[in-house]
């Protein structure tokens, strides 16, 4: 069976071409001796294009993965798809999982059905029944219209994979992972699965307690089979000495018996530069040290808040100020770059809670000072108290650019003040920071309007590719304090 996969990328803040959930799926796939192919949507003008591949293809199958944000050129899509091409039509991810009912809408009649959670066994199932002309409406996970009555059905979930490593490695080949790695100076992992904590912005927790009781840990992909897919991507692409690993696990470090096992095995055998994310609840001097000597560049912190009310009372982050200082503390004394992203426009936040946030940041004086909007995501606790308090639209834009602009109408904080921080936010930041650090800031922000032009980004590409030429990029912006 020849099967088209899709993963639909319009104006977000994502902008690689990699799914590691795609990758997943289209493993298990390859390995029954299906064919493969994606596609990769980030403009409504590809419509046609990939229109045109699928049917090129002879797609029995497309399956199209979506979040909330995005689903709206899912429904386009397949409906175009439909309209040129006989084949059966499957909606995937975070959105169909916490929000089945977005197959009975009028724009889903294109779509033949959904599934929920994780797929791998599921879609595999559905494919080959489908290459045997078989009803596939009562596999494990499916969602659907019932024809006759045009009621929701829903069908139950298979069990969540307990051993990770029992799935064949991603199969990055049917990406542009060379790509990736030449552009972006990267190359990216995914290990682990599930996240024990409450925080209300995020759809993790929810997602776990489809399952039923909620796991106080994570599912990760056995240490072995973890650096077996980093030893073979090495392999199989020309993955230079200074490109970054990027281990993207929202909670990498939480299971410290794995870590320290698989940084321990890191560091004898792979021994490069790697990026992963911690939580400031779960890490100690011991921690960062091993992760340091393993080869750790950068460790991702999300802040979230660094006003004390919003991070814990409406996030629900649990996390102390004292303890978000230590954190800091800890990765500055051990020289590993940090990288803290806050959020602005959630429930209740105002002007004075931003300005505090901000403040805060530039005290923790992180390596990367990110921001994102609030969006609020079907399913999560926060979706919820905007619904409650009226701070939801009327009607939700199929336009929204996800964590660039706000939807909510707070009467707490306006749109264009919540916009305004967020396309300041680093220079706001910044000056608050010794002056040392702000002539460095205003030199890094004409490099990368340099940068932007056709020439510079070869130029940028050269530098990030030689070794030498980055290490005097990276000591004179360090110099500097950029």
């Amino acid at each position: 069976m020849n099967v088209y996969l899709i993963y639909t990328d319009v104006a977000s803040y994502h902008g690689l071409p990699y799914h590691p959930g795609l990758a997943s799926l289209a493993a298990v796939l390859l390995e029954r001796g299906h064919r493969v192919k994606i596609g990769y949507l980030t403009s409504e003008d590809q419509y046609d294009e990939i229109v045109k591949e699928v049917i090129e293809f002879e797609a029995g199958v497309v399956g199209l993965t979506t979040v909330e944000t995005q689903f709206a050129y899912v429904q386009d899509l397949a409906a175009r798809i439909k309209e040129k091409h006989a084949c059966t039509t499957v909606v995937g991810g975070t959105a169909i999982t916490l929000g089945p009912e977005a197959v009975l809408e009028p724009r889903s009649a294109s779509l033949d059905c959904g599934m929920r959670g994780e797929c791998e066994h599921a879609f595999l199932e559905l494919v080959e029944k489908v290459q045997r002309g078989e009803d596939y409406h009562g596999v494990n996970n499916v969602c659907y219209r019932n024809p006759r009555t045009g009621d929701l059905i829903i069908n139950p979930l298979n069990p969540q994979i307990e051993a990770l490593e029992t799935i064949p490695h991603p199969a990055t080949e049917v990406f542009a992972y060379q790509r990736i790695i030449d552009e972006h100076n990267l190359a990216l992992f995914h290990f682990n699965r599930g996240c024990p904590y409450p925080c209300t912005y995020c759809a993790a927790r929810v997602l776990g307690l489809q399952y039923g009781s909620m796991k106080e840990s994570i599912r990760p992909r056995s240490v072995d089979s973890t650096i077996e897919e980093i030893r073979l991507t090495l392999e199989k692409y020309n993955v230079p000495s200074q490109t970054l690993l990027m281990f993207t696990d929202d909670l990498f470090t939480l299971n410290k018996r794995w870590l320290y096992d698989f940084l321990a095995r890191y560091e004898a055998e792979v021994a490069r530069p790697f990026w992963c994310t911690t939580r400031s609840n779960i890490v100690s001097p011991e921690l960062f040290d091993r992760l340091k000597a393993a080869g750790c560049y950068k460790v991702m912190m999300s802040i979230e808040s660094g006003n004390d009310f919003v991070r814990n009372q409406v996030m629900k982050r649990g996390i102390s100020r004292k303890i978000l200082f230590q954190l800091f503390e800890w990765a500055h004394q051990f020289d590993v770059k940090t990288c803290g992203v806050c959020i602005v426009g959630v429930p209740f936040e105002t002007p004075e809670t931003v300005e505090d946030s901000i403040a805060t940041v530039a005290q923790l004086n992180p390596t990367d000072k990110g921001c994102n909007i609030f969006y609020p995501y079907k399913g999560t606790p926060l979706r919820k108290v905007c619904e409650e308090n009226g701070f939801m639209p009327n009607v939700l834009s199929e336009n929204v650019r996800e964590r660039f602009q706000s939807i909510l109408n707070l009467p707490t904080i306006t749109k264009e003040q919540i916009l305004y921080y967020h396309a300041n936010w680093e220079r706001l930041v910044v000056s608050r920071r010794p002056f040392k650090e702000r002539v460095g800031f205003s030199l890094k922000e004409t490099y990368h309007q340099m940068t932007d032009t056709t020439v510079g980004k070869h130029l940028k590409k050269f530098v990030n590719r030689n070794t030498y030429a980055k290490k005097i990029k990276e000591n004179f912006l360090q110099t500097l304090g950029a």
